[in-house]
């Protein structure tokens, strides 16, 4: 796989302030991947369900900042949840070369489940991937010419760091 197409060259446009929101449906793993390689990619397939019903919703709110470094607030059914902030922040770092634009703003990140916490149902997985759909609907901003196959591509990739 050639992981340098998504490393962004420029963006023609830039976005000051906003708010993306989007909903990823989760899963069961009926077959789970034994073991990982390089940066969290799985050594074997896994085989899982999709559950449609299922799902997480997260909503992104974003403003411009001065100064660099990464600043964000982790939100779950509208109260913080500092807990998932370490999480967060492994994930920005892994996925800073590919969004190099995360620096420059403050985040907000709103989510909630359609299903019970600890229910066996892969809510990291779903919330991973609605984050990283929100991403790239504000990248998409930053540079319309991006193709909507594209952005599915590259969020399924980041989800997956």
């Amino acid at each position: 796989m050639d992981i340098s197409k998504y490393i962004p060259s420029a963006y023609s446009n830039k976005t000051d302030s906003g708010k993306v929101s989007r909903q990823s449906p989760s899963n069961i793993a009926l077959v789970k991947y034994w073991g990982k390689y390089g940066n969290q990619l799985p050594k074997n397939p896994s085989i899982s369900f999709t559950l449609e019903n299922c799902h997480t919703r997260t909503t992104l709110s974003y403003q411009s900042k001065e100064s660099k470094g990464f600043d964000f607030e982790v939100y779950k059914d509208g109260r913080r949840e500092e807990g998932f902030e370490p999480k967060i922040l492994k994930f920005f770092q892994r996925v800073e070369q590919y969004l190099p634009f995360l620096e420059n703003y403050n985040f907000r990140i709103d989510t909630t489940n359609s299903f019970p916490h600890s229910s066996g149902i892969a809510s990291s997985a779903s919330g991973m991937s609605a984050l990283a759909l929100c991403l790239m609907d504000m990248e998409k901003q930053m540079y319309p010419e991006m193709k909507e196959d594209f952005i599915l591509e590259k969020a399924s990739f980041l989800s997956r760091l």
